[in-house]
């Protein structure tokens, strides 16, 4: 009896083991996935292993903690760029991810019971409402989204225009669940039911795919000059420092003129220090816009009435400041700190200066009446600002940011694929300029127009300048843009359809009984 229960904890055991394994396989295949390596083939089947386990995990604990494992080691891959600002805040917020994961796991151990097409729609919908909770969430975090690892493929990621990042997600998992209920020795479903899903699915896709762009040959076009100056972090607050940086920045705009641009764009936080300690630098520059008659696009920190804000400043043609757009979504901990007063000891743990959210509409017009939808840094991975500038009238969407505290690590790559989506999604162009890359230009299909890169085809730490022209779309918006997460939505209504349906049948059923016996 001994020898007995000795044996069946051993053999536990080793389950216990092969599991981990398998979570640890499904977080390599998905790291895979992203950037740096950006293996997107690879998102088709990642999820394999974690699902292969859940199938057979009887236990709603354990189906929760493979799952957050999963998440974790995935998010502590994936974002590994995080520790060169902190690590304790690296390791804690992909711990805080990958509980999503996990609650994933406790939907799959809810659901196991259920049968058919069903049970793996359901489980979709619910990977898809979780993306779209941690988006939003504590001001939200979309990096690493399924979806996401779908970017470098336009046509993949054509299904965005009417259903966004959700939808590129919710085709993912059903395929990772499908490969999964087909395994032998799985309870699978019929190969007919999953032939007319997928043949479903395909003409779905394949008509967002293929569809029109909202530009066409007879557009108007916009001639834009990206400048890229790859000013380290090391050098952008030192004020000894401040001339070089504006001369570099002004050495890039002289050549771009060569190529006639409509408008010059220069990165984040790309005049240094503050504009308030320098008034005859950004005279100069004022002076350059002025002598060259093309606007120009530039970051700097600004102040008003003892506030300060993270700002996009167009100066116009004559000189003179035209329009000013402040960052509305600031970023936790790096712009401010939520309960400074309350928590008066975060203050010496994050020692910074909390900037004020901006209030004003996103889209500036330029002189020639384009109007322009400007977000800053992060601005971008936030879909619904995205979204605003569009239904404000921004015809291109331009993204200045700085990315410097990351390094060449993956983290420009992966900003660079929330970007494409924001393209995509509302069917504009968009021009993302940054500091030390990827600066690129993007159509309103989501094809990269033009980057700035080196001749070994570096585009992250490098310097430059490219001018590209982005077609300028006409007035319609797309699905996306008139309706948002309307598919999350639907994704959340059908998890909780389904839910009452069966607590309804549940408790109807002792009704019955009593009324026949009756």
């Amino acid at each position: 009896m001994a020898q007995d229960t000795r044996q069946i904890a051993r053999e536990g055991r080793v389950v216990v083991l092969v599991s981990c394994a398998m979570c640890l396989a499904s977080s390599f295949l998905l790291f895979l996935s992203f950037p740096p390596a950006g293996l997107w083939p690879l998102a088709w089947v990642a999820l394999v292993p974690l699902f292969f386990v859940l199938e057979g995990e009887a236990s709603v604990r354990r189906a929760f903690l493979f799952s957050f494992l999963t998440g974790f080691l995935f998010f502590l891959l994936s974002l590994q760029w995080i520790h060169y600002v902190t690590v304790p805040g690296w390791i804690l917020l992909s711990a805080y991810l990958g509980v999503y994961f996990g609650c994933f796991g406790l939907l799959h151990s809810w659901a196991h019971r259920m049968g058919g097409v069903l049970r793996l729609v359901i489980l979709a919908c619910g990977w898809v409402v979780l993306e779209g909770v941690r988006g939003t969430f504590l001001t939200g975090f979309n990096w690493g989204s399924l979806g996401h690892s779908q970017a470098p493929v336009p046509f993949f990621i054509g299904i965005a225009s009417w259903a966004g990042v959700a939808g590129v997600s919710f085709v993912l998992v059903l395929f990772n669940l499908v490969l999964v209920s087909v395994l032998p020795g799985k309870n699978g479903i019929s190969l007919k039911k999953v032939g007319g899903l997928f043949l479903a699915l395909v003409l779905v896709w394949g008509g967002a795919g293929s569809g029109l762009s909202l530009s066409n040959l007879k557009s108007p076009r916009l001639r834009v000059a990206m400048v890229q100056a790859n000013i380290p972090l090391s050098m952008s607050w030192s004020p000894s420092l401040a001339p070089m940086i504006v001369r570099r920045h002004l050495s890039f705009s002289r050549e771009a003129l060569l190529e006639q641009p409509d408008l010059i764009i220069w990165p984040e936080s790309s005049f240094p220090n503050f504009l308030w300690d320098f008034p005859e630098l950004f005279d100069q520059v004022k002076a350059f816009a002025r002598e060259s008659k093309v606007p120009l696009l530039i970051g700097a920190v600004t102040k008003e009435g003892g506030r300060y804000f993270n700002s996009a400043l167009l100066i116009s043609p004559d000189g003179n400041v035209a329009d000013t757009y402040d960052k509305r979504h600031l970023v936790l901990f790096g712009e401010y700190i939520p309960l400074r007063e309350t928590f008066p000891f975060l203050s010496r743990i994050v020692p910074i200066d909390d900037f004020t959210p901006g209030t004003s509409s996103t889209v500036l017009t330029l002189p020639d009446g384009t109007r322009v939808g400007v977000l800053i840094c992060f601005e971008d991975t936030v879909p619904g600002l995205a979204r605003r500038a569009v239904r404000d009238g921004a015809q291109v969407l331009i993204n200045i940011t700085n990315d410097a505290w990351f390094r060449d690590s993956g983290q420009p790559r992966m900003h660079l694929y929330n970007a494409l989506f924001r393209a995509v999604e509302n069917g504009r162009p968009l021009v993302r300029v940054t500091n030390t890359g990827e600066s690129c230009a993007i159509s309103d299909r989501g094809r990269l127009l033009g980057c700035i890169e080196d001749g070994a085809g570096r585009r992250v730490g490098v310097s430059g300048v490219r001018v590209v022209d982005v077609v300028l779309p006409r007035e319609q918006e797309t699905i996306y843009t008139k309706c948002g997460e309307l598919f999350a939505i639907l994704c959340f209504l059908i998890i909780l359809g389904t839910v009452i349906s069966i607590y309804v049948k549940r408790g109807a059923a002792p009704w019955r009984k009593r009324s026949e016996g009756s």
